[in-house]
């Protein structure tokens, strides 16, 4: 199996951009593991615990706007614009023994609130997955990946990686677990896949900012799919199926998740437009993903049991 490191020559800090060389390329279906970092060579913990050439990355790798230190990007070789990328996520392992959570004046739901930065170090046992997020209080680990997605569109530009958009990136949703199944709208030659912003754990909201920010290893399997398009991120779980949509304004976010579950229900499963919206009033779980990226997030969840009485199985789920 192909591996892919965290190193200088491997991650770009803070962007998404086309105009980015991929670092490797692979075939569709054909299954990557990759390692990501989350750190910074001042944290306040025992040197041993830094991410590996943690100094190193800052010092040498590509830097843009925003935080986040992204692994690749990957090119999937045939990749076009109007494609669609599968990323099927495998496996996710935690690799360092903390976390941090990090506040910003002006940033996080109430950032006028805080006056200063301020940034938690989170121990994290690695052999019981517990989380030491204060004295006394330790909560189990369920750690995602932040950041998953493809290269924006060339016409855009470089672009700071914190707002999420319909090229995928910061969607910081922490239902996109080990047996999810995320589908990409391809808006370039070659996909660009990069991922990274690995989270311990996670509210829904994300409200003051940050996750638990921690160093983890995922290992997925990248395919092609031009049986059907999109244009907007959409995820199948064991559990449900579920659309993502990314705004500035919540509201607008919203209508786009919801209208993007409707879209789903009528090509796929056949239904007409007022079925789908009645089955998404009375089966539906709605969510704020986050609130505090720029472009806020809703994610729409549907179980599969009511999809299954559908007696429809889209292509999506082969």
């Amino acid at each position: 199996m192909r591996r892919l490191e965290a190193t200088p020559d491997t991650v770009h800090i803070g962007f998404h951009d086309a105009r980015l060389e991929p670092v490797t390329a692979i075939e569709s279906g054909e299954e990557i593991f990759v390692s990501t970092v989350s750190g910074h060579p001042d944290d306040d913990v025992p040197p041993e615990w830094l991410p590996p050439r943690i100094a190193e990355i800052y010092e040498r790798a590509p830097r843009g706007a925003g935080p986040h230190i992204l692994t690749g990007p990957i090119a999937i070789r045939g990749a076009r614009p109007g494609d669609v990328l599968q990323v099927d996520i495998l496996a996710i392992r935690l690799t360092q023994p903390y976390g941090y959570n990090m506040v910003t004046p002006l940033r996080g739901m109430f950032g006028a609130e805080s006056p200063t930065r301020k940034t938690t170090i989170i121990p994290i046992d690695l052999e019981t997955g517990l989380a030491e997020v204060m004295p006394g209080l330790r909560l189990p680990t369920r750690p995602f990946f932040g950041q998953m997605g493809v290269a924006p569109p060339r016409e855009w530009g470089r672009l700071d990686s914190r707002p999420p958009n319909k090229y995928g990136g910061n969607i910081d949703n922490k239902e996109l677990l080990p047996g999810t199944r995320l589908f990409l709208p391809i808006w370039v030659e070659g996909a660009l896949f990069s991922v990274g912003d690995g989270h311990a754990a996670q509210g829904d909201g994300e409200v003051n900012q940050t996750a638990i920010e921690t160093s983890m290893d995922g290992r997925f399997r990248l395919s092609l799919r031009r049986e059907f398009a999109l244009d907007l991120p959409f995820a199948v779980t064991p559990e449900h199926l579920i659309t993502m949509a990314f705004h500035e304004d919540l509201d607008d976010a919203a209508r786009l998740a919801m209208r993007s579950m409707i879209g789903l229900l009528e090509q796929h499963y056949g239904l007409p437009f007022h079925d789908a919206y009645r089955l998404c009033s009375v089966a539906a779980d709605m969510r704020v993903t986050q609130f505090v990226n720029g472009n806020r997030g809703i994610h729409v969840l549907l179980a599969h049991g009511p999809l299954a009485a559908l007696g429809s199985r889209p292509a999506f789920l082969d």
